[in-house]
């Protein structure tokens, strides 16, 4: 087992005595066999002992323990400081090889007797490496609790063994292997009984055989290193999905989590899934990892063998980790093809350049990517004029850029409605009919076809006052509540009535939807108060003037607004457009924006004209990467507005196509209303009929 004469470096001490504590033991037991063969023992222990220099031990908690004067008093009511028997033989600082990790063999053990504990089965674990504590009973759980050791064995002599055990088992923080010791062999009975207490082995005090604790502490040792690996792995930026033999998902980090946006409790456990690989980054070959100059420490939760990680983190900053995030269409690709942007594919091989390159290149690429990030893509951008010659500024402003309106701080709809709760009564008398069919709309389950039928197909204005009452778009508009109810008449008078799904009832129901997702507290606070009510006044325009054909159908008839509008999202610009001629007409008296400064305006119109055109299916993928590139965490202010409008174009998306996912009930209705009006477009094709636009002239 090594050369025994040195300490610290090469034996250490072999036995740790505290002088009250052997006497009091001694007198306790000296009538038992065992008391005469301790007594035996005891002075060729206590003479080595006192031959020998103090050694000191320090553990992870910031606690000593010496070798002399550990005993300290024979009171049964102040427990001794505990005797600690250290072994530093070679196995003591062996490493073991745990994959491409070196580890190392640092095998500690508390032993809990009244007695010295001095035993074949103790000089047997010293000799084999093991750090040994001898602890009695009162304080057993404290050294526990400190100490943290691989295993714990309690004599059977001592009181309450097994509320001993259960203790020791409640207090450590990590897996301990808790071990009984007799003098003899116990019964099974006894063993099933200890058995309940997490006392899971039984040895004697005389048996030299320690295999088994060595490949307990060989594996504990192992596993008390994981903790480092985990804590790189939730840092890292690259995302990672790790399965069994059986392809089920048991890790995956945060970094997956922000690339496909699915939450770690959601994955774990269930099959792998190609689709949400698909959105991760592209791998990289073992030559193209990524270099940084910067290096982090990470603290390791639930480590007690003093682990320290550092990890190289990226050089890309937190403003720009939402470009480096993977913004293309892989994770929309069908089996059978794929669908991918060419912005989107530049961005990419951008950012894996990117983090190839450290210094002025990798800041050159990060200026590049923002600018082709930028919603103005192709917008003229006159740098020289901006803070040199105002005049030629404005001059650009007014006849070049459609709009760009000075940033301001935006109320939250969260802060918003906060101030709504409870402030809306009832403005306008309605039927009790109408008035109990109004009263969930706040709920998922509201029927909105039931309001159609009390409120003779006026659902629109029915919900759509109710809904604007309870989201004060009076007061965000600074019109009047009639002037508000005159408009919401006047769009629902120009829905078709004779379509069974695209008529005044389905804005009733896409308005609600809306409201209920804006009231939804993770996605309120992402919003703010002007985009929450131009979503709620675009869902309730999203269809005006919707002849019950689709934009294939007009473009294959030729029709005159799928030539007015380039075949371009042609049912989509005319319902806006038509929402904002009929706003905006003189005679009609139903300007809601008339109260509205010129800023004020143009942002709630470009709103609301971002939002109707993202039902546009054709357009899907488009938005979809948009709102999948978003980042919500950590954002500038500046980026704020941005995502809310990002925000609001999804729920007006989600809530225009939602009622599959409404009750079973309504769903089938809502299934047969579209199905009927589908193969009333197939009769009118046949018949080469024409459509009827309140646009047209």
């Amino acid at each position: 087992m090594g050369d025994r004469s040195g300490v610290g470096g090469e034996e250490g001490e072999k036995s740790v005595l505290g002088a009250s504590a052997h006497s009091q033991a001694g007198r306790r037991q000296q009538h038992t066999p065992a008391a005469r063969r301790g007594a035996q023992r005891a002075p060729a222990a206590t003479a080595a002992a006192a031959s020998r220099p103090v050694f000191a031990m320090r553990w992870c908690c910031g606690g000593s323990y010496s070798e002399n004067g550990g005993g300290g008093g024979g009171s049964r009511g102040a427990p001794p400081t505990p005797l600690l028997t250290v072994a530093a033989t070679s196995s003591s600082t062996a490493h073991d090889t745990f994959g491409p990790m070196q580890v190392k063999m640092l095998k500690t053990a508390v032993i809990v007797t009244e007695g010295t504990g001095e035993s074949v089965l103790l000089d047997s674990l010293r000799a084999s490496g093991w750090i040994c504590t001898v602890s009695f009973p009162t304080q057993a759980t404290s050294d526990v609790e400190s100490i943290c050791p691989l295993a714990v064995f309690i004599d059977l002599r001592v009181p309450h063994p097994s509320q001993i055990a259960k203790d020791v088992s409640s207090v450590s923080t990590e897996e301990v292997l808790i071990v009984s010791i007799a003098e003899k062999h116990i019964s099974e009975k006894r063993r099933r009984a200890l058995a309940q207490s997490n006392i899971i082995h039984h040895v004697t005090w005389n048996t030299r055989d320690v295999v088994l604790f060595d490949y307990v502490g060989r594996l504990a040792n192992r596993i008390r290193a994981l903790p480092a690996l985990f804590a790189v792995l939730d840092e890292t930026d690259q995302a990672v999905e790790i399965c069994d033999e059986q392809r089920v998902v048991q890790y995956v980090n945060r970094a997956y989590e922000n690339v496909t946006g699915c939450i770690r409790s959601e994955v774990i456990g269930q099959p792998e899934s190609e689709m949400r690989r698909k959105s991760l980054p592209r791998a990289r070959g073992e030559e193209e990892r990524r270099r940084s100059c910067d290096w982090k420490f990470i603290r390791v939760p639930f480590a007690n063998n003093s682990q320290f990680v550092y990890m190289k983190r990226s050089n890309t900053t937190g403003d720009t980790a939402a470009i480096f995030r993977d913004v293309s269409l892989k994770s929309l690709k069908s089996q059978t093809g794929g669908i991918e942007a060419p912005i989107s594919e530049v961005l990419t091989m951008l950012r894996d350049v990117s983090a190839r390159v450290d210094g002025e290149p990798a800041q050159t690429i990060k200026d590049a990517m923002k600018v082709l990030s930028s919603h103005e893509l192709y917008a003229p951008s006159i740098n020289r004029f901006r803070d040199a010659d105002r005049i030629a500024t404005q001059y650009y402003d007014g006849l070049i850029r459609l709009h760009h309106p000075a940033r301001q701080r935006k109320r939250s709809v969260v802060d918003a409605h906060r101030e709504k709760r409870g402030s809306h009564g009832e403005r306008r008398r309605v039927s009790a009919d109408v008035k109990n069919a109004l009263e969930n709309d706040n709920c998922w389950k509201f029927d909105i076809l039931h309001l159609e039928k009390v409120s003779d197909h006026h659902a629109l204005s029915q919900v759509g006052m109710k809904v604007f009452e309870r989201w004060k778009v009076c007061d965000v508009l600074g019109c009047s509540d009639d002037l508000l109810h005159r408009w919401i008449l006047s769009i629902e008078a120009h829905y078709h009535a004779g379509n069974t799904y695209h008529n005044a009832t389905h804005a009733a129901d896409v308005l609600q939807a809306t409201s209920f997702f804006l009231d939804s507290p993770s996605v309120a606070v992402h919003v703010n108060e002007s985009h929450a009510v131009a979503a709620l006044l675009a869902a309730a325009v999203h269809d005006l003037d919707h002849p019950g054909r689709g934009n294939a159908y007009l473009i294959n008839t030729r029709q005159s607004l799928a030539i007015l509008y380039n075949d371009n999202s042609i049912l989509e610009n005319h319902h806006i457009a038509l929402a904002f001629q009929l706003t905006l007409q003189h005679n009609a008296n139903v300007n809601i924006f008339s109260s509205l400064s010129r800023e004020e305006f143009i942002q709630m119109r470009h709103a609301m004209v971002e939002m109707v055109l993202a039902t546009d299916i054709s357009r899907h993928f488009e938005y979809l990467a948009k709102f999948n590139k978003m980042h919500v965490t950590d954002v500038p202010e500046e980026q704020r507005d941005t995502n809310s409008l990002t925000i609001c174009d999804m729920l007006v998306k989600c809530a225009d196509i939602s009622n599959p996912a409404r009750e079973w009930g309504l769903c089938q209705r809502w299934a047969h209303r579209i199905v009927e009006e589908y193969f009333e477009q197939v009769r009118r094709s046949g018949e080469g009929g024409n459509c009827r636009f309140a646009g047209n002239a």
